[in-house]
């Protein structure tokens, strides 16, 4: 065991004073600085302390500064470092964040030695019959068990191919200082907890990570803090009994002794030849640095430096996820020039492409609110991946202020200002390219009210391409500082998102006298899940206890199969008018689309869709030409919205009446298909523009020119569209249809009250008179915005 001495750290080099001020600064006495620490006498905290007062090594701001670490510790970290930069212009002031830990570890073992691990409990150990801490959402867990010392700082994984079997973990720091571990063998039901052994010269663990590779090995990576509290290592960790216990395995940072803030993933692609290696991403001061190891039975390699001069100031709060094709991802916030970066390598690691930007942030590091204005919420980025054969797409979310007015700044940050109208809020922004070009940042819940948002996390499920985000959310609050977990869902790769749901059925409030105020909640939180059911974990100090480690099982499956509905009849119920009707597949649907293709049913072309989601049958195809056959299909929309059956048998109908300009749209002129590259035409939501708001009122038709936009030409017929009605305030049908023509009774889309829906791979004729113009109808009881974005047109 190794323990500091008064005369050890009384011989740290003393290094010559950093320039010289023009008025000397006002520094803290050293019976302050103890006083204000509660430091016990004659502690060998006490002595580091006395032994750390030069601070001509300290630029002279410092002394008045916001930074939370306390000025003999700087002077420690620069007795140590003194070849790193420390400028005034980095909102770090140029020292790890990790260092926040270490002032917690040092009071918490004022005679800053490694403590003892708790004792291990196995699954199902845990009792939850305790007062004021009894879960009552369903799959609500607290699964570190009741602690008297603080937990925050969780990672949580689901195996990938195993589900049952789940790892996660937490920082310890005031407790014993050995990271803790958690697992759970049957679904999240039972927890057992255990602990990683320190390294030998370690003083304690900070930063968990863990995760699976496909033989069940489960993995964890760490901080080890050595015991002269100046040295960070990336520590990994195994293990081979589902996470009960733990050996280490390798310190992959290399050289390095100033690494914060790690991450990990393992690449769960089935075919691709780096399915199993383990990537770690972290940064040494500003750099960002990532490193491999080579599957469960090869080795970590050596670090390699991601970022260059495109990143600015320290960056801190990084990520790394694969696809599978196996394709890595690595994201990262910088503080010098406010923007978030993605890089990418395609050889599992070996090497990295230029950095691309992928946003901006408001915030330049950390911001102040008031449920956390003592540790600061980080803007800390989390991404995701997903490919297939036609998708490629990376994603990123992070926390940051609204970038409303007087919301923009790092200045405008509300701080302990409970009636600040600058809040902050989860923000989104994906790239269909992998990851070369990245669409414009959103906001994924964006409430009238004073409320922050905070300690976001994203998870790709990998089985179908659904997002979970989970965040904490002051909006249960009018004082602004308790939270609740809450989370949101999109389904369609993140173009719309589900309403919030809560996910905890009592508050946390970190700023009570009770909280472990330097702490609060953390730097991150974490989610993991797959194939429909997702676990976040959070720190939870419900009924003013200790802080916690829960998590709650959340079941938000991509689909529920449908049957194939039973096709009925296709009848000209009218001059260009055909009727078509259907009964309801097993299971049953909740809504359809209805598709057509020119032809018989024996010969035919591609079948398009024409309407949906609609209600049900019968349907009016209003837009047919007279003497021309046609063929129809339906298929069954189960409730959520995004799993579509089967089609449905074919049936045929000739349509009557003439084909005259403007009374009819011939499907089989022989028109051209061009593609252009995906462009949002129309965004109501955006209150500029001649393509925008406000909101379609209840019954209101408007029209839109489409032509000279996106790529689309004058000449263009007929466009290939996705549609989305977004925040519908009622239940109700979108039409769009050629701006010379009167409303058809079937739709384009239908929708359900405050659900975002989308009807993919529409097809809508324009205006027979060249003016390049289509009408939208909201045949519904309320408002409703909507996007439509052009994939291609005919010509």
């Amino acid at each position: 065991m190794i323990r500091w001495s008064l005369a050890f750290v009384l011989a740290l080099v003393v290094l010559q004073p950093v320039g010289a001020a023009a008025a000397p600064p006002r520094w803290p006495t050293l019976a302050d600085q103890l006083g204000t620490a509660a430091v016990k006498t004659h502690s060998a905290l006490e002595g580091l302390i006395a032994a750390n007062q030069d601070f001509s090594l300290l630029r002279p701001e410092e002394a008045k500064d916001k930074i939370p670490v306390p000025l003999w510790l700087r002077v420690v970290w620069r007795k140590a470092h003194p070849g790193m930069v420390y400028s005034a212009q980095d909102p770090t002031g140029g020292y790890p964040l990790v260092l926040k830990e270490v002032h917690e570890w040092m009071l918490t073992h004022q005679d800053l030695a490694p403590g003892l691990p708790e004792k291990a409990a196995d699954p199902g150990a845990d009792a939850d019959a305790i007062a004021g801490r009894t879960a009552s959402i369903a799959g609500e867990k607290r699964i570190s068990g009741a602690q008297t010392a603080p937990r925050s700082e969780s990672d949580i994984r689901v195996n990938y191919w195993d589900p049952m079997k789940i790892i996660g973990a937490s920082n310890n720091i005031s407790g014993s200082g050995f990271q803790a571990q958690f697992y759970s063998l049957d679904g999240g039901a039972t927890w057992g907890q255990t602990s990683l052994p320190l390294q030998t010269g370690d003083a304690f663990h900070s930063d968990p990570t863990v995760d699976w590779t496909s033989d069940g090995t489960a993995w964890s990576t760490t901080i080890g803090i050595d015991s002269g509290l100046t040295l960070l290592h990336m520590r990994a960790y195994k293990s081979t009994d589902n996470g009960a216990t733990w050996t280490f395995d390798a310190t992959f940072s290399g050289a390095q002794t100033s690494t914060d803030k790690q991450m990990i993933w393992v690449d769960h692609s089935a075919t691709s030849p780096f399915k199993d290696n383990l990537y770690a991403i972290w940064h040494n001061g500003a750099p960002a640095f990532m490193n491999r190891r080579t599957g469960p039975v090869g080795s970590w390699q050596a670090p390699i430096q991601v970022s260059g001069a495109e990143s600015t100031g320290t960056a801190i709060g990084a990520d790394v996820k694969t696809n599978a094709f196996g394709d890595v991802f690595g994201f990262w916030p910088t503080t010098g020039n406010r923007k978030i970066f993605a890089v990418k390598s395609t050889n599992g690691g070996v090497s990295y492409g230029a950095p691309v930007q992928a946003g901006t942030t408001f915030g330049g590091y950390d911001i102040g609110i008031p449920a956390m204005n003592s540790r600061r919420l980080l803007i800390y980025v989390s991404g995701g991946a997903y490919r297939t054969a036609s998708k490629n797409l990376v994603y990123v979310s992070w926390a940051d202020l609204s970038g409303a007015a007087g919301c923009a700044s790092a200045a405008d940050e509300p701080g302990s200002n409970t009636a600040s109208t600058c809040k902050t809020r989860v923000w989104f922004t994906r790239s269909a390219d992998g990851g070369a070009t990245w669409s414009a940042p959103v906001m994924i819940n964006n409430q009238a009210s004073l409320n922050d948002q905070l300690n976001q996390w994203l998870a790709v499920d990998e089985a179908t391409g659904a997002l979970e985000v989970m965040y904490y959310d002051t909006v249960g609050d009018p004082g602004r500082k308790k939270v609740d977990v809450w989370r949101q869902s999109s389904f369609d790769d993140g173009v719309t998102w589900s309403a919030a749901v809560k996910a905890t059925s009592a508050q946390t409030d970190e700023t009570a006298a009770s909280a472990d105020s330097g702490n609060q909640f953390g730097d991150y939180n974490s989610l993991s899940g797959i194939g429909g059911v997702f676990f976040p974990s959070w720190t939870d100090r419900r009924s003013n206890t200790r802080e916690e480690i829960w998590t709650a099982k959340v079941t938000d499956p991509f689909c529920t199969a449908t049957g194939a509905p039973a096709i009925g009849a296709a009848t000209a119920s009218g001059p260009n008018q055909i009727q078509v009707t259907w009964g309801n597949g097993s299971p049953a649907s909740a809504a359809f689309n209805l598709y057509r293709a020119a032809g018989t049913c024996a010969a035919h072309g591609a079948f398009a869709r024409i309407a949906g989601p609609v209600a049900g049958s019968p349907q009016t195809d209003g837009a047919v030409s007279g003497g021309t056959t046609y063929a129809y299909q339906v298929t069954g929309i189960d409730a959520t919205g995004n799993c579509e059956s089967a089609p449905s048998a074919c049936a045929q109908a000739t349509a009557t009446g003439a084909c005259t300009a403007g009374a009819c749209t011939p499907v089989d002129s022989g028109l051209d298909f061009y593609t252009v590259a995906p462009c949002r035409l129309i965004d109501t939501r955006n209150p500029d523009g001649p393509l925008a708001g406000p909101a379609l009122q209840a019954g209101a038709e408007r029209t839109f020119v489409l032509t000279g936009n996106c790529g689309v030409p004058s000449t263009a017929k007929a466009l290939a569209v996705n549609v989305t009605a977004v925040s519908p305030a009622a239940g109700g049908l979108l039409s769009l249809f050629p701006a010379d023509q009167t409303a058809p009774i079937a739709s384009t889309i239908y929708f359900v009250p405050t659900v975002a829906t989308r009807a993919n791979n529409a097809i809508i004729s324009l205006a027979g008179d060249a003016s390049g113009g289509i009408k939208v109808k909201n045949s519904s009881a309320g408002t409703v915005h909507f996007l439509l974005d052009v994939v291609g047109y005919f010509q």
